[in-house]
């Protein structure tokens, strides 16, 4: 296994990342071992999501004891400050942590979504106020439109960009891939397997 910082951030992360979306799918027993699996195979980098079911709550059971070895990255679709203050304190309280390495803002891909997160009393607020209390360390965000990501990363608010990337859907290779790095930001690979069109896929990024 590879690992690479996190942008420019003080990270440094597997190469490969868990996406665990898959998980809830899992009994939570199956799910723990296959979690462990993954560390035990040099992935120390794991995204997830409050709107994820219970996957917050088997990561918690998971990395119990190793939480200091893993780069643990969850997200809010949610606009306001209150819904992501929030869903901070629910990311928290489940997978049993006192802090998220990195809160990511999702899918902002609309104009609407920007002007929501960054007025007032809007989500990034509450992203910034859980970062200088400590209960956050870094500050990210995801899209699905090529032309906002870019927007996102001129921006110089985000610590990460996460952003479909696979066979199919290829878009972010012209630009996005360099704005980011000109940024300093670290691009997280979104649905590399095409969101579950290409087969036998072991493990991937969300």
């Amino acid at each position: 296994m590879k690992y690479l910082p996190l942008g420019s951030t003080d990270l440094t992360v597997s190469e490969c990342g868990f996406g665990c979306i898959p998980i809830i799918r899992l009994p939570k027993d199956e799910a723990v071992r296959v979690l462990r699996h993954a560390f035990d195979r040099g992935i120390t980098f794991f995204d997830t999501a409050n709107a994820y079911r219970d996957s917050e709550e088997k990561m918690g059971i998971a990395f119990a004891g190793i939480r200091h070895k893993v780069v643990i990255a969850t997200k809010s679709l949610l606009r306001s400050a209150e819904g992501v203050t929030g869903h901070v304190e629910n990311s928290l309280r489940k997978l049993g942590t006192d802090y998220l390495d990195l809160y990511q803002l999702h899918q902002i891909a609309q104009e609407k979504d920007w002007a929501e997160v960054t007025g007032p009393s809007g989500a990034l607020e509450a992203a910034m106020a859980a970062k200088a209390a400590g209960k956050v360390r870094h500050v990210g965000v995801t899209s699905h439109n090529l032309e906002m990501a870019l927007k996102l990363v001129r921006t110089g608010l985000f610590d990460t960009i996460q952003f479909p990337f696979n066979l199919i859907e290829e878009g972010a290779k012209d630009e996005l891939l360099g704005a980011a790095r000109d940024a300093g930001m670290a691009f997280i690979c979104m649905k590399p397997f095409g969101g579950g069109v290409i087969d036998n896929a072991a493990v991937a990024f969300t």
